[in-house]
């Protein structure tokens, strides 16, 4: 295996070179401080660090942090700390598995194969749980999607979701994708347009009769002489 070792105690990180090159893996580093095990980890990307927490500049613990949020690798903590608070720090973290200084060969051997398979168990369920929470994820992107055709188009349930897979196998893709253009677009399937009727046209407004035309001017008809007043 290709291993990372970041300790700032030059005898420890040298004799831990050692061990580990006799057994046949190549070993990067030492590095002697936090930030040099980063740049470390992002250029050589070992399978597995051993890494002291105590070190300039940047932490052990915090390097381990950055290391595995990028790329998450085993991790084996040696240090000569027993601090209650370092320990709750590190389980925290992807850390493995836990060694005091100084480790002797067959610790060291024996951290390293239970820290791979530790990993191995990790990996294996973290990836189950990404699985299903992806199909959570698409199933909540389905619904949503069919809630959408059902409010544009006026339509049931198990008729969106017919229109859905149709799509789906007409496109050749997904049905969380199909749903996910749905959701994005809001109209890659959108009610026909109803044919709209015309309103009535207004009515004409009726002619005044005569008699309404007198009374507006003052008792006269239009066409007939007025009549006189009866002495």
């Amino acid at each position: 295996m290709r291993i990372l070792v970041a300790d700032d105690e030059a005898a420890s990180a040298q004799a831990l070179k050692d061990l580990l090159e006799v057994v046949g893996h190549q070993v990067i580093g030492p590095a002697t401080d936090g930030a040099e095990a980063v740049r470390l980890a992002g250029r050589e990307k070992p399978d597995i660090a051993i890494f002291d927490i105590d070190m300039p500049l940047m932490s052990g613990l915090e390097a381990i942090d950055q290391i595995t949020r990028t790329r998450p690798i085993p991790v084996i903590v040696l240090t000569a700390h027993t601090n209650p608070e370092f320990v709750d720090r590190a389980a925290e973290l992807p850390v493995f598995n836990y060694l005091c200084k100084p480790a002797g060969a067959d610790g060291v051997l024996m951290a390293l194969q239970l820290a791979s398979a530790r990993f191995a168990e990790w990996s294996a369920l973290n990836g189950r749980v990404s699985e299903l929470s992806q199909k959570i994820d698409e199933r909540r992107t389905i619904e949503r999607a069919k809630g959408i055709l059902m409010d544009l188009r006026g339509i049931k349930e198990d008729e969106a979701y017919r229109l859905m897979q149709r799509e789906s196998q007409q496109r050749s893709r997904s049905m969380a994708e199909i749903g996910r253009s749905i959701i994005a677009t809001q109209g890659v399937f959108r009610r026909p347009h109803r044919r709209l009727v015309a309103p009535p046209p207004p009515r004409a407004a009726a002619e005044p009769t005569p008699a309404a035309v007198a009374s507006a001017s003052g008792g006269a008809v239009p066409g007939r002489a007025p009549v006189e007043p009866a002495a």
